[in-house]
Formats: C-alpha cells, structure tokens, sequence
C-alpha cells in the first residue's frame, strides 16, 4: 500500500455506485480508509438526507464488501465557511490522514495547501451517477 489512512470526502445526497467506485479506488491505494460525510449540518434542497440517514446508508452498503474491515470509520463533517477552522475541525474528527481522494476543487484546494496530497479519482458513469440526477428521480417517485 501506498498510503497508510485515506480520506475520501462527498456529501453522498445520496450515496451511490460512483461513491462506492471511489472508496474502492482508495482502497486500492491505503491500508485504511475514513469516509468524511460531508455538510452534515446542512438540510435543504441540495442536502434532503441527514447525516445520520447518510452515514446509516454508507455503512448498509459497505458492510456487504469484503473490504469492510478496511473502513476506518464514517465520519460527519460539517460545513464551515472559514477554510482554516473547516480543515482543522475535519483533522479533529479524523485524526492524521495521509491522503484526500475526490473531485471537489473546493476542499481540494484547502487540502493541498495544507500540504496533505490529493488523489483526483476521474468520476465514474458521471451521466448516470450523479447526486442531482439521482435525487430528482428520487423526488418524482415520492410524488
């Protein structure tokens, strides 16, 4: 392994296969794996799914794979608008992680000038897997 603790970071509004595919790619990479679950205090829209919702999902989801026991832990993370206390809360949560993997340029940033290294995975079957698409399929079936 390349990487002792990965970080992988989203928001999962809902988790899906391109989430799974992800964590898989990390693990690829990482003797252990902290899944961060991202604007847990935010509910709106764009947020339908509680943290706790998110994190009961996750876990659903990963326990099936053989490579659970890789799974660090599942951690709530919330939105701050100041970079600096956004980034040492997370550390706070999460302790010393070697490694981020993820797409979002926002944290991204924040990551990397801290000096912790980012992984940019390229998105998988972004046309089908994606949060907004999912979430309004999932909004007409409740209608």
């Amino acid at each position: 392994m390349q990487y002792k603790i990965g970080l992988v970071l989203g928001r999962f509004q809902p988790f899906h296969r391109g989430h799974r595919y992800l964590i898989e790619k990390a693990l690829e990479q990482c003797e252990g794996v902290i899944v961060g679950v991202g604007s847990a205090n935010m509910s709106d829209e764009r947020n339908p799914f509680s943290v706790d919702e998110r994190k009961n999902t996750i876990t659903e989801a990963l326990e099936k794979q053989t490579y659970f026991s890789r799974i660090i832990s599942v951690v709530p993370l919330d939105d701050d608008p100041n970079d600096d206390v956004w980034l040492a809360q997370l550390l706070k949560k999460t302790g010393e992680i070697s490694v981020v993997f993820g797409n979002n340029e926002w944290p991204n940033g924040i990551f990397e000038r801290a000096g912790i290294k980012v992984v940019r995975v390229p998105l998988y079957k972004r046309d089908i897997y994606e949060g907004t698409k999912i979430r309004e399929k999932l909004k007409q079936k409740t209608v």
